[in-house]
């Protein structure tokens, strides 16, 4: 007879298309399956869902979900209900209706995930209770909110203990994606989990797909700049965290004036705008989402290509499952901070709010309403403390208070020391968490860059059509029906008919009956015949040019620049940027977004010389980033130092500007290096197709050049011997004459 497992592997073959699950996420489904209290961080994008979602499927019953944000519910439900997992969210945004028909099928037994804030379990507890429904599992996601957020912003993740005591004590699973050993015992101890008598489950911290930088700037005009040069080098999917509502509206008009198709997105927008922004950006009408910190969590979009955090975030935690908001489809992200010296002070002074001095506390305690000079948001804190602490009932312990503010100032110590950090930024966030490295694959410290999956322009066209396909049943929140991964799968090696999907890891056949003809269809022959290879040396510098964005964006070519107009930049004509901004089929998106990209490409292939003349020094230098040497190695610092730095930085620059590199601007590190005593490149840095073609005609030349000087001296030495020989006979015909 089948064991659970064997069940659970069913189910996931039914419903998800995998044949086995992950080996991070099969200990903790054998811990579920066998009734244990379960803790388990896996990263983002380890598929923490699935970790509940089939032990509620296997077990029966329902599961109750406890989720901190609506936007995560409702993601998650839209995905189950795709799979064919009965699945419903009970929270204030829906209708009584609504709310009827979930009650309707929990008392029936027809629900199996029923999704709800820690605010909301507390009252819905007691009704469960009342109705006599027990759950089979209780499912704590994003539990270090537990910790992060449950003593001083939301006191109902404190009494998840109770609720879980007033539903009957069923198993708990507890799942997050970033939590020190301090915050795993904060979370089991909240849980009630005995010491001891549960299961820890922990996945590695490090992504090697996503790299991690630091930009430093001195003032916030700096900042703004720092971000733009940013975007102006990355024309992709990009979430900006920004602190508040008022900045991250400030930024995005910023970002819109500079030609980005950017919109903000927090709570204070109305539900429907909201809604339309977060479409648009899912369905590839806006490029930048600017986001506050919390809102985020719900922006659930695979292939964010850049993460950008406006300013320092309060904890490395917060940090970690930001900026994990990047390349969740495994492919190669960068996520970049721009930190100002003092950009913690804000976090400090709001400490003081968070946990008032001792003395404004016992004031506002006693003299209540008559108290003045007090801040709305100090009254509050003191009001939240005082149910806390119960002052009335006499001394007052205020050890856990200080305890509190200790472990703050040090997260807040922690996420200052990764942006002050000389060390490797990986290293730093990962050890954090208890997790040591071997080696790191990518920060701006260590220069290590991943290697990012080529995409041929059939597949991009696959997968843009698919993706498009999947967003419009996704639902208002984006719920992905396929995993990032399976997108790529299908649109690399598109299966021929519904029986074939059906088989495909990811897909499984109840996903493959509801929406088989759609994906098929979104995978069909692409139309058209593929465009005419072009040879001239501009035509093929514009060409390689859309070919890169392309596969960057994941859309076809054409979506990018179309074959008419390309053909007309590479003909005779644009000088400058008014001559560009004539030529038919630039509108002004592509004009802002790619204008001086482009101007700086046609510029440096004019003519039949399109490449300048090459020097041995440019020759050296591409064949040294073509090799993966480093350019610039550490030395000592100083004037001397400086000015070796800034001659190559421009010897770069110029080797990019004629299209013979690719280096973003960012990959710049201006900072001196004190205690290794250098300056150093960071970020990625290599030759284009381009530049290895000027390499070649720069080595052929050298060849022709070679070959031309020796058959000059062989010329020159025949006729020296020819002159010799002459004379020879000169000398014998005069010698027989006399």
């Amino acid at each position: 007879m089948p064991g659970p497992l064997d069940e659970a592997r069913r189910l996931l073959h039914h419903h998800f298309g995998h044949a086995d699950f992950r080996p991070a996420q099969l200990p903790v489904l054998q811990s579920v399956l066998a009734g244990s209290d379960t803790l388990a961080v896996l990263p983002t994008g380890g598929g923490k869902s699935v970790c509940f979602q089939v032990p509620a499927l296997v077990l029966g019953g329902f599961t109750v979900v406890v989720s901190p944000l609506i936007a995560l519910m409702q993601d998650q439900v839209t995905a189950a209900v795709a799979r064919g997992i009965a699945a419903a969210a009970l929270h204030s945004g829906i209708e009584d209706e609504e709310r009827t028909r979930i009650w309707t099928a929990l008392e029936s037994g027809a629900l199996r995930l029923l999704y709800a804030s820690p605010e909301r379990l507390t009252r819905l507890a007691p009704e469960l209770q009342q109705r006599g429904l027990r759950p089979s599992l209780l499912a704590v996601d994003e539990a270090h909110c537990i910790a992060e957020w449950g003593h001083d912003f939301r006191p109902s993740y404190r009494t998840l203990g109770a609720a879980r005591y007033r539903l009957g004590r069923p198993p708990v699973v507890a799942l997050t994606g970033s939590a020190t050993p301090e915050v795993r015992q904060d979370i089991a101890r909240t849980l009630g989990f005995r010491p001891g008598r549960f299961a820890e489950h922990l996945g590695s911290f490090d992504r090697a797909n996503l790299w991690f930088g630091v930009v430093p700037v001195r003032s916030e005009r700096e900042r703004l700049e720092a971000l733009v040069r940013l975007l102006a080098d990355d024309d992709r999917m990009v979430i900006v965290y920004a602190p508040t509502r008022s900045v991250t509206e400030g930024i995005a008009r910023a970002l819109h004036h500079a030609g980005h198709r950017a919109a903000p997105y927090h709570a204070g927008l109305s539900r429907e705008r909201r809604g339309r922004t977060l479409d648009a950006f899912l369905e590839d009408r806006l490029d930048v989402i600017v986001a506050t910190c919390a809102f985020g969590m719900g922006i659930d979009k695979p292939q964010i290509r850049l993460v950008v955090h406006w300013t320092l975030p309060a904890t490395p935690e917060a940090y970690y499952q930001e900026a994990g908001r990047a390349g969740r489809d495994g492919e190669f992200a960068r996520c970049v901070l721009l930190w100002r010296p003092g950009d913690a002070a804000l976090h400090r002074r709001q400490l003081d709010v968070t946990f008032p001095p001792r003395d404004v506390l016992e004031r506002i305690w006693r003299d209540g309403e008559r108290c003045t000079g007090v801040a709305a948001n100090v009254r509050a804190s003191a009001e939240r403390l005082r149910h806390e602490l119960h002052p009335e009932r006499g001394p007052v312990d205020w050890a856990p208070i200080a305890e509190r503010r200790r472990r703050a100032e040090a997260r807040i110590a922690a996420v200052e020391a990764y942006a002050r950090g000389r060390g490797c930024r990986r290293k730093a966030l990962v050890g954090y968490f208890g997790e040591r490295l071997a080696r790191c694959s990518g920060c701006d410290r260590c220069r290590h860059r991943p290697v990012s999956a080529p995409r041929e322009g059939a597949i991009a066209t696959r997968l843009a059509r698919l993706r498009a396909a999947v967003a419009t049943r996704s639902g208002p929140w984006g719920g992905a029906l396929l995993e990032p991964e399976v997108l790529l799968a299908l649109a690399r090696h598109p299966p021929r008919d519904p029986a074939a999907l059906a088989d495909v890891p990811g897909v499984g056949g109840a996903l493959a009956a509801r929406w088989g003809g759609i994906i098929l269809q979104a995978l069909g022959p692409t139309a058209g015949a593929p465009p005419e290879r072009l040879t001239g040396p501009r035509q093929r510098a514009l060409e390689d040019w859309r070919r890169r964005v392309a596969a960057e964006l994941g859309v076809p070519p054409y979506i990018v620049l179309g074959d008419a107009t390309l053909g007309r930049l590479a003909a005779a004509g644009v000088t400058d940027a008014a001559s560009l901004a004539a030529t038919p089929g630039l509108g002004p998106r592509v004009l802002a977004k790619f204008g001086a990209e482009l101007l700086r490409l046609i510029a440096g292939t004019g003519g039949d010389r399109y490449l300048g003349p090459m020097d041995q020094g440019d020759a050296d230098i591409l064949e040294r980033i073509d090799a993966g040497e480093r350019v610039f190695r550490p030395g000592p610092s100083g004037d001397r130092a400086r000015q070796t730095f800034e001659a190559l930085v421009g010897h770069l620059r110029d080797l990019r500007q004629r299209g013979l590199i690719d280096m973003p601007e960012r990959s710049v590190a201006y900072a001196e290096q004190e205690t290794a005593g250098a300056y150093l490149m960071a970020g990625p840095c290599y030759v284009t197709e381009l530049g290895r073609d000027a390499l070649q005609e720069f080595r052929r030349g050298d060849r022709r050049t070679t070959e031309r000087r020796g058959g000059e001296r062989r010329t020159a030495a025949q006729a020296q011997a020819a002159v010799q020989e002459r004379r020879q006979r000169e000398r014998r015909r005069g010698d027989r004459r006399g």
